[in-house]
């Protein structure tokens, strides 16, 4: 599928995976969790908000789904979550940095997740 959201124009892929077996987010909620990572990333409360939130949103599809890192979700997760719970918010239960991976795989090897300093893969064909 490709990707047709503004709100995520840093993603450096065009495919994207939207499989209720994969994906952290059902593609219904897709949308609702764009809006909730716009949202922080106007708090600025971490710099790369908005590619955490848009590789949840839309994770890239080479030959298989590529999730962001637990690495990832922790950086995420500690500079927003303090933030949040400034306004009585919790860090949303779906977003358990536990549930991600920390495999990261050495060239020519897809990587089993990402950070933002990894380039991203090939497209899906």
């Amino acid at each position: 599928m490709n990707k047709r959201s503004p709100q995520c124009h840093m993603l450096p892929y065009n495919q994207t995976w939207l499989s209720s077996s994969v994906a952290v987010v059902k593609s219904s909620e897709v949308e609702m969790l764009l809006r909730f990572f716009s949202y922080l990333s106007r708090l600025s409360c971490y710099r790369h908000i908005m590619l955490f939130g848009c590789s949840l949103a839309l994770p890239e599809c080479i030959a298989a789904v590529v999730l962001p890192c637990a690495s990832f979700c922790e950086a995420a997760r500690e500079g927003c979550e303090p933030v949040l719970q400034m306004v009585n918010v919790s860090w949303p239960d779906f977003l358990r940095c536990s549930q991600f991976s920390n495999v990261t795989a050495a060239p020519p090897a897809p990587p089993a997740c990402y950070t933002p300093q990894q380039i991203k893969g090939k497209p899906c064909e």
